[in-house]
């Protein structure tokens, strides 16, 4: 074995011009000259396997772009394998705002800061920085509205990627850009959504969108590149004509390379440009080529017959590594275990895991400087390349030239080598990271995973989870709670209750409620056996929330009832405010308000000793829904008066856009339609500006109902239209169930049957996979109403079996309000079609209307009732804007 690497290889290859590519360059052109011309964003994902060619169709084409229109700014995001989730994003915005990965905190927040003010030049510089920042992972102080918005969660990851979507359209008015997102396929989902967010919903930006990713991502996500203004290209192996003229442009140092040699590469490579260039390598390796003093090739044809050319791209990486020296090899094993990206410090620290001590440590870096010259040969041989900056200060770095090349090494590193490699180098991270962020974190835990040292790594997992979960990462910060709980195990009892209180948290706002239900119960196991009843008050009020939001009222009173015990128990105020809050908000989904009311006002007097005015603003709110839905209009105008002053002189402008929200629908139940529209084109306005597309979407839900109740059916249908455009990018299935509902009742009016069947059944689809009984329950009834409208038999026993159903839910609900509309609904149904002819249907038709008199008798009798809206649909039923 060579302990020299050969001087052959001294002659770098040439870099092959582009061939074969021109329509898919005219398509990448295509795409970006239409964002420019429309002003909206377009995305192109270019899809192929290893080595064909996606990254440098990618950087032809912003080179060609750059030549051709300077104003056209691009930024390039690389995701790595086993990388920091956000890391292309971060590595978008980093380059934009021109901050290196090692620079200084301080100036990192000023250049961040002087920017934005630059672009924005108004008063929502704070809340941008805040949330840009938290993509860069350079915090800022709360600004007033953040903190207004501390606790929701939901609401705030829905604003992060609304600000980032409203910079990037206030950056392309200087002109338009080209964001690049390579190696998709490695992305994590949370990447994904945001990129499928900004190509669907940046407006008046031309910016263009592009996505390289391995058949994988189709895979994962078959219905991405789906979409009006997303185009998909399929990358395909060169022709031979192609495959032959990019060989002879790598051959070009042999002045005119013999066809022979020509016709053997092409062959064997199957169109792969990887392999293409491999095979000149191992031309090279072989002695088929002999590079000249002067730089070029000799060409020696009767050594190609022995030549052992790779059949495969796996064949030509194996080539690659079976050509290193013991030395190279094991330097690059030792590299690869950092991931795609080095550094010759670490490098140093791996070499001396075994090494004692000098006497003396001092003098010339004897070890330094030989890592140095080998990775100065390896990047001769175009096995990795160095960068001039470095993201660890002080640090040289180096990444792979190839990223297939750099995982074959790992993958060969024997289980226990590479095990010591993960952790010295995790170690030896943790005396450099200075500026610790979400990033950095990621990287220790997964150094600390793979090094066997399960306890470490659980630590920073959760730390990324608190991360992510601060800046409403929701999806990412489940799935490092979930690994960082799984890794700690019952080692840190008090770390470990505090996590699964936050990974229930972000699981029921991504909708999986019985995992959170089962992080819940784990917390208050841990809080029982230690005696800690306010940790146990938290977790029962968490699952009592949870069957609240599905719709099983029996076991939500259960939890929120022995919460407030508890919380009673050690003289937690707070606690017993939320619990007595949460119990309230269940008797008023029962439509038991004078319940409802009690509850409410005496967490709003709880909250008003404590003097949290957030909360006192919520209890306002929740109060003036219950006086609402009792008929008492005043009152309920008065509370959501109160809520709106205080939440206007906290800044709190989601939570104006609620309040004008449940304003308007008071107007509307009176009646007063110009005034509800007002309100709500006010609170439209408040949700536009923060970027709140969710509240958007309810408000535009509600014009459209009020329009549908007027009769005006071609605008209902216009305004829910675009309501159900912009839910499409939220994938919140019960807003956008109520959505289709609207439209179905917007079409009915118009007559318009089979289009009005469509909706609902979409709408009843959406609200079962979201297993939301009481939403179920009104879809149903919309279900059975246009059944009954179609004329026909058939569809008529299709409505009695959709309103007995409707039925069977609200009584097992217990949901009385509702259950009486079901009741006079059906029982109009039966009258209207069967006119008496049946007597057991004209029989039931007067047991329905008994049932619903009955409810309204008890509910008169507690003389805080008004009879509810039978004509019609209640307003949004259950859907408020979010706390």
């Amino acid at each position: 074995m060579r302990s020299d690497p050969p001087t052959r290889l001294r002659h770098p290859i040439p870099k092959a011009p582009l061939v074969g590519r021109d329509r898919e360059l005219g398509e990448l052109e295509g795409a970006l000259a239409r964002a420019v011309a429309s002003r909206n964003a377009q995305t192109v994902t270019i899809v192929g396997g290893a080595g064909i060619g996606k990254g440098r169709l990618v950087e032809e084409f912003l080179a060609q772009t750059a030549e051709r229109d300077p104003k056209t700014r691009s930024f390039r995001g690389q995701v790595l394998k086993g990388g920091p989730m956000l890391g292309a994003v971060q590595r978008i915005l980093r380059a934009r705002f021109g901050i290196a990965d090692a620079a200084d905190p301080e100036y990192a927040r000023e250049r961040l800061r002087e920017q934005v003010a630059e672009l924005l030049d108004d008063r929502r510089v704070t809340e941008f920085l805040h949330f840009l920042g938290a993509y860069l992972d350079i915090r800022f102080p709360e600004s007033p509205f953040t903190r207004a918005l501390e606790g929701d969660a939901e609401q705030l990851a829905r604003i992060s990627r609304a600000v980032f979507r409203t910079f990037l359209e206030a950056d392309a008015k200087n002109g338009p850009m080209i964001l690049t997102f390579e190696q998709l396929e490695n992305a994590h989902d949370e990447v994904l959504d945001l990129i499928q967010y900004l190509g669907d919903s940046l407006t008046d930006a031309p910016v263009l969108l592009v996505a390289a990713a391995r058949p994988e991502l189709l895979t994962r996500r078959p219905r991405w590149g789906s979409g009006s203004r997303h185009h998909r290209i399929e990358l395909t192996p060169l022709d031979a004509e192609h495959a032959g003229a990019m060989v002879r442009a790598l051959l070009a140092p042999t002045g005119s390379p013999p066809d022979d040699l020509v016709d053997a590469a092409v062959e064997t490579a199957g169109g792969s440009p990887y392999l293409l260039e491999q095979m000149v390598r191992t031309f090279l390796d072989t002695e088929t080529l002999m590079p000249r003093e002067d730089g070029s090739w000799e060409v020696d044809l009767d050594r190609l017959e022995d030549a052992e050319l790779p059949l495969s791209v796996d064949d030509a990486i194996a080539a690659r590594i079976s050509s290193m020296t013991p030395p190279e090899r094991e330097l690059l094993e030792r590299a690869a275990s950092m991931g795609s990206v080095f550094w010759l410090g670490a490098l140093v620290a791996l070499g001396r895991l075994d090494e004692d001590a000098p006497d003396l440590w001092g003098g010339a870096e004897r070890s330094a400087a030989h890592y140095r010259d080998l990775l100065g040969q390896l990047e001769e041989r175009d096995y990795v390349m160095r960068f001039d900056d470095s993201s660890l200060h002080g640090e040289e770095e180096y990444a792979f030239k190839h990223n297939l090349e750099r995982d074959a090494l790992h993958r060969l590193t024997n289980a226990t080598g590479a095990e010591r490699y993960h952790r010295r180098v995790a170690e030896w991270l943790e005396f450099r990271l200075y500026e610790r962020g979400e990033e950095a974190f990621e990287l220790l835990a997964s150094h600390y995973e793979q090094g066997g040292a399960g306890v470490h790594a659980a630590s920073y997992y959760l730390l990324v989870g608190d991360r992510a979960r601060e800046r409403y990462a929701n999806a990412k910060a489940a799935e490092y709670y979930g690994r960082g709980l799984e890794l700690l195990g019952d080692q840190d009892l008090v770390r470990r209750i505090d996590a699964l209180h936050n990974y229930g948290d972000v699981l029921q706002l991504l909708g999986r409620n019985e995992e959170a239900i089962e992080a819940f119960r784990g917390m208050h196991l841990l809080a029982y056996r230690l005696d800690l009843k306010s940790k146990g008050g938290a977790a029962h009020n968490r699952i009592g929330r949870v069957y609240r939001a599905i719709g099983n009222l029996e076991e939500a009173m259960r939890h929120l009832g022995t919460g407030h015990a508890l919380f009673d128990a050690v003289g937690d105020a707070r606690g017993v405010a939320s619990s007595l809050d949460d119990v309230g908000k269940v008797h008023w989904m029962r439509g038991a308000y004078e319940a409802a009311e009690r509850f409410s006002q005496r967490s709003l007097e709880i909250r008003r000793e404590i003097g949290d005015r957030r909360s006192i603003a919520l209890s306002l709110n929740n109060l003036g829904l219950v006086y609402q839905d009792s008929g008492r209009f005043d009152e309920a105008l008065a509370a959501f008066g109160e809520a709106l002053s205080i939440r206007r002189e906290i800044g709190d402008a989601p939570g104006m856009a609620q309040t004008l929200n449940n304003l308007g629908t008071i107007h509307q139940d009176n009646g007063n339609h110009a005034q509800a529209a007002s309100l709500w084109n006010e609170a439209l306005d408040y949700a536009r500006r923060v970027g709140d597309r969710m509240r958007e979407a309810v408000i535009l839900t509600n014009l459209g109902e009020s329009s549908y109740r007027q009769s005006q059916a071609a605008e209902a249908i216009a305004i829910l239209s675009k309501a159900e455009e912009i839910s499409a990018t939220l994938g919140d299935r019960i807003l956008e169930a109520e959505i289709l509902r609207g439209l179905a009742k917007a079409h009915l009016l118009l007559q318009d049957h089979p289009t009005a069947k469509g909706y609902i059944e979409r709408s009843v689809a959406l609200f079962e996979s979201a297993r939301s009984k009481p939403f179920l329950g009104v879809a149903l009834r919309t279900l059975a109403e246009v059944h009954a409208a179609s004329g026909e038999e058939e569809a008529w026993r299709d409505a009695e079996q959709a309103y007995r159903h409707s039925q069977a839910l609200f009584e097992e609900l217990g949901n009385e309000v509702e259950l009486a509309r079901t009741c006079i609904s059906f029982a109009e149904f039966l009258e209207g079609v069967w006119k008496g002819s049946d007597p057991e249907r004209a029989r039931l038709a007067r047991d329905l209307r008994d049932r619903a008199l009955e409810i309204h008798g008890k509910q008169l009798a507690s003389e805080t009732y008004a009879l509810p809206r039978l004509e019609g649909e209640q307003t949004n039923p259950g859907i408020e804007l979010p706390d």
